[in-house]
């Protein structure tokens, strides 16, 4: 298995999540993905992005898992690939990102695993920063906070929620890292829609077997 929980990250998706977190504030809402954002005490901003979407526990971690086709879909990733598999459902992941003008290329390090929980699958992503040392012409993205939650609806759709938090690291602008992180959201939820089709008629072998109608 090649587990690729990225996911999970679009470009600076950013910082790990407050004490006493502040209200979701509403951002934007276009094809169907909304998007809220939250401050932080050191000047950035926390992300969720939701959507619906008919696909299988399946089909959505086929689609995570598979590294090829990552770049196609997250916005901004270069490469990325499985450090160490820790159990069928734990991985170490190390995940490249292309940084646009005028920010530096970053990189990180990641742990994630997954399980069903009360009946939703539950993606959890932290920081592994120090399971790797630094990498030459890269930035290390830190202090990685993120999480996936889909949960089936009576309707036949699966209701997605991304949620995620990182210091970028390096000197760039709190007000651009922002801009960065709404916008490779948006986009990264505008990728997942249009591949999530391809996976849905393929079983995973560590999740149950699930019926799903794609009209």
């Amino acid at each position: 298995m090649t587990a690729n929980p990225l996911l999970l990250l679009c470009f600076f998706c950013l910082p790990a999540f407050a004490q006493t977190p502040l209200p979701w504030l509403f951002e934007t809402s276009e094809n169907g993905i909304t998007l809220h954002k939250r401050h932080h005490t050191d000047g950035l901003i926390e992300i969720r992005a939701q959507t619906f979407a008919q696909t299988s526990y399946s089909g959505f971690l086929l689609l995570l898992e598979d590294s090829k086709n990552v770049p196609k879909w997250i916005d901004n990733v270069e490469n990325s690939y499985v450090l160490q598999q820790i159990s069928a459902n734990e991985n170490i992941v190390y995940t490249q990102f292309l940084a646009p003008w005028p920010a530096k290329d970053r990189d990180m390090v990641t742990y994630s695993r997954y399980q069903i929980e009360d009946g939703q699958f539950v993606l959890t992503i932290k920081d592994a920063s120090s399971y790797l040392p630094l990498q030459p012409g890269y930035i290390r993205i830190l202090g990685v906070k993120a999480q996936w939650v889909l949960q089936p609806l009576d309707n036949g759709t699966t209701h997605i929620t991304y949620t995620a938090y990182a210091d970028p690291g390096g000197a760039l602008p709190d007000w651009l890292s922002n801009k960065l992180s709404v916008s490779g959201a948006l986009s990264t939820f505008k990728g997942l829609k249009e591949q999530l089709p391809k996976y849905q008629n393929k079983q995973h072998p560590n999740l149950p077997k699930e019926k799903v109608t794609i009209e």
